[in-house]
């Protein structure tokens, strides 16, 4: 543009002053904002090309390219082949790799080709560690992984990876991964052949911020089966050790640990103490789950406190305490409640001690073990035997076991010295559990075998007590029905000792002479045997008996004892005696016999404390039964047959019953001589039916004359009714007058009048049938005829049920022509002549 002279263009105006500030700034900052632009574009071009390197690299990994290198590296990091499925990368602040059904071989001679499968794998990367070439993992994802541990037929286990798994530790490659966090999810690990057979894990978190900072655990798993809670923390090391605590929970189940565990395996020194508690009914669970058992009861409130520490194979245990609250033991033994138990150990290699207290039956038990050491227990071989002893407290009762217990074999095999000491058995038995018969001042012992079996078996057993002593063996069965076999030899056996205190039944009257005692109905229906029994001196009555023996079966509540013998004072009998306790009402039966010559009634005389009877031997023989559970119900049914039959001897006064002096005025008017007076026969029979009884024959003859008539005896009251028929000699004269006798057992009377007599005999609708007997008639005098009994032989065979034996002389014949009442003086008179005409003997 052109200016003029003035300085102005030529349109008149006057042109603007240049100014270097305002033209310098738009170019540096033109500068600067093309530098901006380049460095952004610089930078998303970074950011595209490290994407599409991530991306690449991503697609690159997910079609396999790195896959054989890192299986390769794997392989090589563990030993084992390594397989798995897809792989993820992702590139950021912290780079996370995932993995997705991998698996891990097993060793050679594994159960199953899988060590583990593993359903997802990620880990979290820390990225400024691996500025420094160093791998650090933030975090550790493991899900749905299945985990086998087991060990192959060598022993070798199956967790320990690299090339050679036989090196020491001490050889080991030093260092290893950093993980500050590992969460395992939905996982599982498998351990057949153990216990612990199954660990199913629902989620696990170990945790550590700071080298320096505890390891924190916390997780829920199940163990079997069993949901339990875990909280742990594993401190910093100090002093080789690193401080541990830890609790878990679960249903009804409490434990806390609490102490150290070591550093490495080159410091094996560690001390946990063990604080655990269960409610009731947790502990059946748990061996339900465990230990795959039921046990037989469910205890109560369980405590446990130990302190563990090293060991191999098992830890060391010390202090140990077991507690266990009031429990129901009714299965272990019916009606049986623990209110405590107790086991105490004071270190792995004391002995243990168990005590408990309980009640049953209203007696207090009291047990006191002593067992082997924990160690002995856990290490010993299975079939080194295990010594026991065992004090059992039942009020003032006590038994004492002692012997040993081999694991393989259990309580059944092993023997025990037993020993009992109580005051009296049967309230013994009662808290024990075991009817036993009623003994006091017992002291009892025998090698037991076949505890916690259906088998007790009691070898070289000897009794001493207040009735008995004896020795013997016995077998106790534990079956659906209890039994008894085995031999028992007794000394002496009083059998008045077991009754001696036993009181009147209420309502007996005490006049009864039949006494009422209960028969042992109740034990016999409960209780089968097979014994042999005997005794050298048995007490009965008052009486001692000797040589007594008898073969005991015993069968659904019926009892046999064949063949029964026993010697009396007076000589041997012998017989069988049956009661069917099964029967309603109980049937009894008895069947005796006197054995050689009879019964020596001079020797019973002295023995029984009569005062004057018969001298001589006679035969005894009863057939006997009835129905009922006590004595006198046994009389009130008796049926059968009795005899007493004697020849020879003599009678040299009256019995010992009341009525034995007026009976003998009235048939031995002038008395009796001193010498007595000689017999030639005696002969009763007795047949009963239904509690009431009668003779089929009543005869006794000699130097006096003869004696004969009936009786009837009412067993079910106690009464009786007789009539008799004496012909006795007078001054060589037969004097027939006959004698009547009534009353009761009790108290008989002499005299009485006939029908009065029998009418308290027949006083009920089956005796009646007596009135319609030959025995009826002849008491009430209606007949004419000879009174039944006939003579000597046919009497005595009559005595004698059927059996033969010894007759005496036979009778001197009857004078003819000559009168009945005169026969003596006659038969006097010829013997007379006969001596003089030299038949008399010198």
């Amino acid at each position: 543009m052109a200016t003029t002279r003035h300085g102005r263009d030529s349109n008149g105006r006057r042109p603007r002053r240049s100014d270097p500030g305002r033209h310098a700034a738009p170019r540096f900052g033109d500068a600067m904002r093309r530098w901006a632009r380049l460095l952004l574009f610089g930078a998303a071009g970074v950011a595209l090309l490290f994407g599409g390197m991530s991306a690449a690299l991503q697609l690159a990994i997910s079609h396999g390219a790195f896959t054989a290198q890192l299986d390769a590296a794997l392989e090589r990091a563990i030993g084992r082949a390594v397989t798995h499925g897809e792989v993820f990368v992702r590139f950021g602040l912290r780079p996370r790799i995932a993995l997705s059904d991998a698996t891990i071989a097993n060793i050679e001679g594994g159960s199953e080709a899988d060590f583990a499968r593993i359903g997802r794998l990620e880990v979290t990367l820390a990225p400024l560690p691996l500025l420094s070439r160093q791998v650090e993992i933030h975090s550790l994802l493991l899900a749905d992984a299945d985990i086998l541990l087991e060990r192959d037929a060598a022993g070798r286990p199956n967790w320990i990876f690299g090339r050679d798994r036989a090196a020491a530790p001490s050889e080991a490659p030093a260092g290893g991964l950093r993980i500050a966090e590992l969460e395992i999810e939905s996982s599982r690990i498998r351990l057949p052949g153990s216990p612990l057979h199954r660990i199913e894990i629902d989620t696990l978190t170990l945790a550590r911020d700071d080298p320096d900072d505890p390891l924190l655990l916390d997780g829920r798993i199940r163990l079997n089966g069993e949901a339990l809670s875990i909280e742990a923390s594993l401190g910093a090391a100090a002093d080789g050790a690193l401080p541990l605590s830890a609790r878990v929970t679960g249903q009804g189940l409490r434990l806390n640990l609490r102490g150290t565990w070591p550093r490495g395996t080159d410091q094996p020194a560690w001390s946990l103490a063990l604080d655990a508690k269960a409610e009731p009914g947790t502990i059946r669970r748990l061996a339900r789950s465990f230990a795959e058992r039921e046990l037989p009861l469910a205890p109560g409130p369980v405590a446990v406190t130990a302190q563990l520490g090293p060991g191999s194979p098992f830890p060391t245990v010390s202090d140990l305490k077991v507690r266990v609250g009031a429990t129901d033991a009714g299965p272990i033994l019916a009606g049986l409640r623990l209110s405590r138990a107790e086991l105490r150990a004071a270190s792995f290699e004391d002995p243990v001690a168990v005590s408990a207290q309980g009640r049953r039956a209203g007696a207090e038990l009291n047990l006191v073990l002593a067992l082997p050491s924990l160690r002995t227990m856990l290490e010993a071989p299975a079939d080194e035997p295990w010594p026991v002893e065992a004090t059992i407290n039942a009020g003032p009762s006590r038994l004492t076991l002692a012997g040993a217990v081999r694991r393989d074999a259990g309580l059944g095999p092993a023997e025990f010295q037993a020993r009992l000491v109580t005051p009296d058995l049967a309230r013994a038995g009662q808290a024990f559990g075991v009817a036993l018969p009623r003994l006091t001042g017992v002291t009892a012992s025998a090698r037991l075998s076949g505890l916690a079996t259906r088998e007790v078996r009691l070898a070289a057993l000897s009794v001493t007590a207040q009735p008995l002593e004896g020795q013997g063996e016995l077998t106790i069965g534990f079956a659906s029905r209890p039994s008894l076999r085995g031999r028992f030899a007794m000394r002496r056996l009083d059998l008045d000792a077991f009754g001696a205190d036993a009181p009147r039944r209420p309502g007996q009257p005490a006049q009864r002479l039949i006494p009422d005692i209960a028969l042992p109905v109740e034990a016999l229906r409960g209780l089968d045997a097979a014994l042999t029994l005997s005794a050298a001196t048995l007490r009965v009555g008052g009486v001692t008996w000797r040589d007594a023996s008898t073969a005991v079966a015993l069968a659904n509540g019926r009892l046999v004892l064949d063949p029964l013998v026993a010697t009396s004072p007076g000589g041997v009998l012998g017989g069988r005696f049956t009661l069917d306790a099964a029967a309603a009402p109980p049937a009894a039966a008895l069947r005796i016999d006197s054995r050689g010559r009879g019964l020596d009634l001079v020797a019973l005389r002295r023995a029984f404390g009569i005062p004057a009877a018969f001298e001589g031997h006679a035969d005894l023989a009863l057939d006997l039964r009835g129905r009922g559970a006590t004595l006198p119900a046994l009389a009130a049914t008796l049926s059968g047959e009795a005899g007493i039959a004697m020849v020879g001897g003599r009678f040299t006064g009256a019995t010992a019953l009341s009525i034995g002096p007026d009976l003998s005025r009235a048939l031995l008017p002038r008395g009796t001589p001193s010498g007595g007076l000689g017999l030639r026969c005696f002969a009763l029979r007795l047949s009963a039916d239904d509690g009431v009884a009668q003779s089929q024959a009543l005869l006794a003859e000699g130097e006096f004359g003869r004696v004969d008539g009936s009786l009837a005896l009412n067993l079910r009251n106690e009464t009786l009714a007789a009539r008799l028929l004496p012909d006795i000699r007078v001054m060589g004269l037969t004097i027939r007058t006959p004698v009547t006798v009534g009353g009761t057992f009790a108290a008989p009377r002499v005299g009485v009048e006939p029908g009065a007599a029998l009418a308290q005999v027949v006083g009920d609708t089956v005796a009646n049938r007596l009135w319609r007997s030959s025995t009826a008639e002849f008491l009430r005098g209606t007949t004419g005829s000879t009174p039944p009994g006939g003579d000597c032989a046919s009497a005595l065979t009559l005595a004698r049920l059927g059996r033969a034996g010894r007759l005496p002389e036979p009778a001197p014949v009857p004078i003819p022509l000559v009168p009945r009442e005169v026969q003596g003086i006659a038969q006097d008179v010829v013997r007379g002549f006969g001596g003089l005409l030299g038949g008399r003997r010198r």
